[in-house]
């Protein structure tokens, strides 16, 4: 499974604000985790929901108080885009 990143300027901002918190290889693993959970490929410990509303069409990941945001698309590779990492309480605003 090929799995190619891309982040928003926020999400990286809070990546290099927070590096004792969460890092890029964290956020990568926590992601590819979620992707076999959505693809049924292995079942994982991941804290996993799929957004409705203005976020409709994105999934959440929720680790300790922090949130991270992305939208998958599927063509040939797998393309997350890694849209808002954030606190609980600032995240949906």
């Amino acid at each position: 499974m090929e799995v190619e990143f891309e982040y928003s300027k926020n999400a990286l901002k809070f990546i290099n604000k927070n590096p004792k918190l969460l890092s890029l290889e964290e956020v990568r693993n926590l992601v590819i985790s979620a992707l076999k959970k959505i693809l049924k490929m292995e079942e994982t410990n991941v804290d996993l929901k799929m957004l409705k509303g203005n976020l409709r069409g994105y999934y959440r990941i929720r680790t300790n108080k922090i949130r991270i945001i992305f939208s998958l698309t599927r063509n040939e590779i797998f393309i997350v885009f890694v849209k808002d990492i954030g606190f609980r309480g600032d995240i949906y605003k």
